[in-house]
């Protein structure tokens, strides 16, 4: 069974692994991500590569920021700005000398993409992933294929307007809408201050406290959003993404809040359609698997099977 080398570029980490056709993975690893400059971050991905590279059929290599999976060019990625307007997989090619297929895919695609092949909108035609994290960022898949839009920024809720009838600022947008933040503001609220904060938070909440108060804001926030992507694409289903999913009453509360959203009209009630939201099944593996389905179907030799 060939094998792919998928790569995972974070912020802080980039995470590695060899995965199979199957999806399963093997040899997992991972190493700081390179900030410094464009030289120095070619050179670690080369030797990446260099150390697997007689024995993979095809890289998969998941990134932030905005790419063009057709040409290999990064076109906007804050988290590494030197990789701005670089051909990456035409430079990776000839530094490292691959003679396998190398594709590129914005990370949270790749996440979705995970999804679609085998996780929880795996069936699905017209669904969605939300994920979560520090902000809020969404995939689409229309008539089965992943949608990117006319820019590759298709999927960028966080800029979507939810209130337009206060003055135009930052604050009308779901920008403000992160799971981090309000993670740690439930802890601030609860005096918790041990890692991981997460499951501690959510253990020691109780209703009617300061930390549930923060945790609806945000509930409804992410529910809002979701309503309006539903009003306008009529999905199946939506999966949530990222580390807070793992919290089954957020999910709940999310559920609870669309469905409030959808029966504020009787109209609305009888006209939208409550799609199915759930947890992803993908987490910490998610991009890794997703990268190397990317690779498969730009390839033209991904399987279902």
């Amino acid at each position: 069974m060939k094998q792919y080398l998928a790569i995972d570029v974070g912020g802080t980490m980039t995470k590695y692994a060899l995965v199979s056709e199957a999806g399963d993975l093997s040899e997992q690893g991972k190493q700081s991500t390179v900030h410094s400059k464009l030289t120095d971050f070619t050179t670690a991905m080369v030797q990446l590569i260099q150390r697997y590279q007689t024995r993979i059929a095809g890289i998969g290599l998941a990134l932030p920021g905005v790419v063009d999976p057709s040409t290999g060019m990064v076109k906007a990625c804050a988290a590494l700005p030197f990789l701005e307007n670089v051909a990456l997989t035409v430079r990776l090619t000839k530094t490292a000398k691959i003679n396998v297929p190398i594709v590129i895919e914005n990370d949270g695609n790749a996440a979705a993409l995970a999804e679609f092949w085998r996780g929880q909108l795996a069936g699905t035609t017209n669904s969605a992933m939300v994920v979560l994290g520090t902000g809020v960022g969404a995939s689409l898949f229309i008539n089965g294929q992943l949608y990117t839009g006319s820019h590759q920024v298709g999927g960028e809720p966080s800029f979507m307007v939810t209130n337009g009838l206060r003055p135009i600022t930052r604050d009308q947008t779901a920008a403000g809408l992160s799971a981090v933040k309000t993670v740690n503001a439930m802890a601030a609220a609860l005096n918790i201050h041990r890692t991981p904060l997460g499951p501690r938070v959510f253990q020691a909440l109780k209703p009617d406290t300061p930390a549930a108060a923060i945790l609806d804001r945000f509930t409804r926030g992410v529910a809002a959003m979701i309503y309006n992507i539903q009003t306008v694409l009529d999905l199946e289903k939506i999966v949530i993404g990222g580390g807070i999913s793992a919290q089954p009453r957020v999910i709940e509360a999310i559920q609870a809040k669309v469905a409030a959203y959808r029966n504020v009209t009787e109209l609305a009630a009888k006209t939208i359609h409550m799609p199915v939201i759930e947890a992803a099944k993908y987490r910490n593996e998610a991009n890794l698997i997703g990268a190397v389905v990317a690779l498969l179907q730009r390839t033209n030799i991904h399987s279902k099977s």
